[in-house]
């Protein structure tokens, strides 16, 4: 039972001198008596320094308690507080407060007023957030907030430069609190007992740190960067999902004690690591020299038109049945071989079909050789000579500075007599065709070079702007466009002189195509900036029979560098171990468009996934009496298949059944969706948008969506196309276009800007094989292919009255961008962007005036409103806002700027920002559900702002967001970047 108080006149016979006589220290020892209240004479012993009032029964203090101004240590551990008593807040002297064990909820701000606390022990209550004002206690040396249900610290934390210890073990924390980074003076870091997964790569900035604990988690990876920690005394990681240790933590100059049981460790394995850390030590040291001798290995791939003998060249070359009973590829096999000369080929078997093509460039990397080959029975020098060059061109975009050995198939079906002459004779038609396109391609970039070089003369020796097809270019955007071409000029790809003609039926010319890859393989001239290895660490081994283990069809580089730490393999050797498993054709690397470079852990299973997406023979593909489909009915049947063939549409359900061996799970079809949108396959869209509660963690059902495959889509023009974009523009009214010349547009690069630019492109829309009408903004916006005599054209335009001019940037510019990206991903094609004269449009002129596309990186010229028409010498003219683009933000980092705030943003914070931003909850759906990592969420919702809010998205927007949602610290880390000085946050 509770106790009374102590009865009045008894309190100061208790009090005694807690630093011994003579002190003056006076304190008073209430504790364990079952008080449920304090006598009300308490707060008359206004010299009171130290009070121990804990393991009691009290539910508030009295009012008198207020007066203890001199109280520097408050002990109310083990009551019944349900909050901080008002009292409290009084004691401006406290330097230390224990209100552990108790019932608290929240911690109110008035005790973030305590200027002078330097040990705050608030731990086991049940506290779910921190205030931000705890910022305020700048002589907080201690905080403990152990055993509550904190989801996050405060950003107020990194205020707290005095602290030493910080407690917040046994709470739900799911992120590390990157906050602590900043606190350089921090001694001990207790974060065991919560659900952190992963940790910050920056954790060695505390270098100060002496303890850390972070043991009963479920992280899975240590960074390196914990070998930063030079102070570092204990280290406890036990209980967690660990598969390795970083090499180098047995270093640790002061590291004394480290647990680390009861994980799944394989690097350092359990027996060692119960040895200690000397043992780790030596183990690691061992592993990192340790080298094991290796064959030769070499990525092959085989290119060429349909029928050129691919599948059987393969087949003759590894030694099996090389009759002409091979079935055609479906889409692209790769195929292993291990020669007799101790050489092991990755063979890239691919299918010369056209409807394949636009899936095969993902596999075309810079570091493989190149077979192209051609039926040479077939070849005609006239009619060949285009095939010739769409195969090389194809290369060339895609893999410059890649070898291309150049072989001749079908040599059999020459007769006997004559075999030897007519292959020779064909072999050097063949030989003249590709110098020709040499030739040619040569001219084309010299030409140009010429005209940019007189422009940049011009420029340089006078003042004034002459007319000249560049006028009105940056210098700086000439000098740009001129280094480009000589790059291309010096990059193409290198066709080797000799053409090797061969015939799998006879074997005729295979020894010496063999001997040929042979050589390659050992030849250091064939790939100058890959040296060929002959022996490589064991621990790289490893690491490639892990990636081979995953079962992702693709992951991010971060993810590689953890298993990297399981193999044992150096952070700084993981880009080198990467590259070279990607140049003997272990592993592909792939840069979407829209985000970072991301890894195919297993090529065969990636092929063999696409593969189930695409097939020549629809019928077969597509049998209704497939297995597949056993759960459609007839009705679902024929509108499912109707909807790819002719529109370009799978629902969700067809999609599983089609693809149902690789996506058993929610997740595998998240992250095989992902894939395809970022090889540029395919996007998805809802069938009916609904708009959920904020608050709803509800997840996007896939029956709610369909997925659109541009390659699909119907050849032929939509009727309806016609009546809602009219050939000429109405009166009154002012047509915008900035397209792109391409001499060649490789297959796939049209689908890949549609996939790329859905979201701008909205689900308003109607799509064929050529173009995508859609409305943007309450615009008519029209994105097309043509194919003319010189090459390709990509254009996109949108329409408005005179008076609405200004606003069709905001519709076209967002798509240029992203063609402008897209285009990235093919470094060796030529292409020239363009904006389309507003007056030839106008007037239906068959050959319009194109601006040079260098216009859109130059700043309007100041006081020029018209520009003369060329195509009429000058009689008439155009809108120079119809030519030249707003000014952009001038701001040259805003990439930077976004790669900081996704980097910082914590998880909870990101629909926040997304509202401010003016973005809709369906929007922000639309992202978790498009992107399954988490990181790559954060980066896609500022790349959607800044593509649709194009005006308006600059720093100082994304600041005053920042700002708005009280994320202060991550706004001053903007300015930061951007080289201002942070704001004051502080009131003078």
């Amino acid at each position: 039972m509770a106790e009374e108080p102590p009865a009045r006149g008894t309190l100061r016979s208790r009090l005694r001198e807690s630093d011994g006589a003579g002190s003056g220290r006076w304190s008073l020892d209430l504790s364990g008596q079952y008080l449920a209240a304090l006598p009300t004479e308490l707060g008359d012993i206004t010299e009171l320094v130290v009070l121990d009032v804990s393991r009691n029964r009290l539910e508030s203090f009295p009012a008198g308690t207020s007066q203890l101004s001199a109280l520097a240590e408050l002990n109310a551990a083990h009551n019944i507080l349900v909050q901080v008593p008002p009292e409290v807040h009084q004691m401006s002297m406290l330097a230390c407060l224990n209100l552990s064990c108790n019932r608290l909820t929240n911690l109110p701000d008035e005790v973030t007023k305590l200027g002078s606390l330097r040990r705050l022990v608030l731990d086991m209550n049940k506290l779910t957030s921190l205030p931000e004002g705890i910022s305020q206690l700048s002589s907080l040396e201690e905080l403990n907030v152990g055993g509550n249900n904190l989801s996050y610290l405060p950003e107020g934390i990194s205020k707290l430069t005095k602290l030493k210890r910080l407690c917040a073990d046994s709470n739900v924390l799911t992120a590390f609190p990157v906050q602590v980074l900043q606190l350089s003076g921090l001694e001990e870091l207790l974060l065991n007992h919560n659900r952190l997964s992963d940790l910050t790569d920056n954790l060695g900035q505390m270098t100060g740190l002496k303890t850390l604990r972070l043991n009963s988690n479920r992280i899975q990876t240590l960074p390196d960067s914990v070998l930063g920690l030079s102070q570092l005394e204990e280290l406890d990681v036990q209980n967690n999902q660990l598969g390795a240790l970083p090499l180098g933590v047995g270093t640790l100059p002061r590291l004394a004690t480290l647990h680390v049981s009861n994980n799944p460790l394989v690097q350092p394995p359990p027996s060692v690591c119960g040895m200690g850390i000397e043992a780790i030590r030596r183990y690691q040291d061992d592993l990192a020299s340790a080298t094991t001798a290796v064959p030769h290995r070499l990525k092959v791939v085989l290119v060429g038109p349909a029928g050129g003998g691919k599948s059987t060249i393969v087949r003759a070359l590894i030694g099996g049945n090389h009759k002409n009973d091979v079935v055609p590829t479906h889409c692209a096999d790769i195929v292993p071989w291990n020669s007799d000369d101790n050489v092991e080929f990755s063979l890239y078997d691919t299918s010369g079909r056209g409807v394949y093509q636009a899936w095969h460039s993902w596999m075309f990397t810079p570091d493989a050789l190149y077979l192209l080959t051609f039926n040479l029975y077939d070849l005609d020098p006239e009619s060949s000579q285009q095939d010739v060059e769409y195969w090389l061109d194809f290369l060339n975009a895609k893999v410059p500075g890649a070898p291309v050995c150049m072989v001749g198939t079908h040599t059999d079906e020459f007769t006997a007599a004559l075999r030897a002459k007519k292959v020779a004779r064909k072999c050097k038609d063949l030989s003249e065709m590709v110098q020709k396109w040499s030739q040619d391609r040569t001219q084309d970039i010299k030409a140009e070079c010429q005209v940019i070089q007189g422009a940049i003369a011009i420029k340089e020796s006078t003042n004034k702007e002459p007319v000249h097809p560049l006028s009105g270019v940056g210098l700086s955007a000439l000098q740009r466009r001129l280094k480009h071409l000589q790059k291309l000029k010096e990059t193409r790809i290198q066709v080797w002189e000799e053409i090797v003609p061969v015939s799998a039926t006879t074997m005729s010319g295979i020894p010496d195509l063999r001997a040929c890859l042979v050589t390659a393989a050992s030849n250091a001239t064939v790939f100058p900036s890959r040296p060929r290895m002959t022996s490589v660490p064991l621990s790289w081994l490893t690491l490639e029979k892990l990636l081979l283990q995953q079962p992702d069809f693709w992951m991010r580089r971060e993810d590689c560098g953890r298993l990297a730490v399981q193999a044992g393999v150096p952070a700084d050797q993981v880009p080198q171990v990467l590259e070279h498993l990607q140049a003997v054709g272990s592993i592909v690397m792939i840069t979407p468009h829209h985000g970072k470079e991301k890894v195919a852990p297993n090529p065969g299973r990636l092929l063999a996934f696409l593969c189930t997406l695409v097939n020549h023979d629809t019928e077969s593909w597509l049998k209704e009496e497939s297995a597949r489909f056993q759960n459609f009915s007839k009705v679902q049947y024929l509108e499912a298949r109707s909807d790819l063939l002719q529109h370009g549409v799978m629902s969700h359900s067809m999609l599983c059944a089609l693809t149902a061996k690789y996506t058993r799970t929610t997740q595998d079809q998240v992250n095989a969706l992902e894939l395809l949108r970022g090889l540029g396959l395919s996007y998805s869209v809802r069938k009916t948008p609904q708009r959920k509660d904020q608050n709803s963690n509800h997840k996007n059902s896939g029956n709610d969506w369909q997925h659109c495959f541009p390659v699909y889509c119907r050849d032929s023009l939509p009727s309806e196309v016609g009546m809602r974009w009219v050939p000429l523009p109405p009166v009154n009214t002012d047509q915008l276009e900035v397209g792109c010349h391409l001499p060649f547009c490789p297959p796939g690069l049209f689908s890949h800007l549609r996939v790329a630019a859905y979201r701008h492109l909205g689900t308003e829309r109607v799509d064929w094989q050529t173009g995508v009408l859609t409305q943007v903004a309450d615009r008519a916006l029209i994105l097309q292919k043509s194919n003319t005599k010189d090459g390709s054209h990509i254009t996109v335009a949108s329409r408005a009255c005179v008076e609405g001019r200004s606003s069709l940037w905001q519709v076209v510019l967002p798509v240029a961008d992203i063609l402008s990206q897209v285009l990235q991903c093919w470094p060796g094609l030529r292409h020239h962007l363009y904006v389309t004269c507003a007056h030839c449009l106008r007037k239906g002129v068959t050959n319009p005036h194109r601006f040079s596309g260098l216009l859109l990186l130059t700043a309007p010229p100041p006081g020029i409103t018209l520009l003369d028409c060329p195509s009429t010498q000058g009689a008439q003219t155009v809108q120079a806002q119809l030519v030249y683009p707003p000014h952009r933000d001038p701001d040259q980092k805003m990439d930077s700027v976004l790669e900081v705030v996704a980097s910082k943003l914590e998880l909870r914070d990101w629909r926040r920002l997304g509202r401010t931003f003016g973005l809709t909850d369906v929007e922000l759906d639309d992202i978790r559900y498009d992107f399954s990592d988490v990181q790559e969420q954060k980066y896609q919702l500022l790349w959607m702002w800044r593509r649709r809010r194009r005006s308006i998205a600059t720093a100082k927007r994304l600041v005053s967001a920042l700002k708005e949602i009280e994320l202060h610290d991550l706004a001053n880390a903007v300015r930061e970047t951007l080289g201002y000085k942070p704001a004051n946050q502080t009131a003078t």
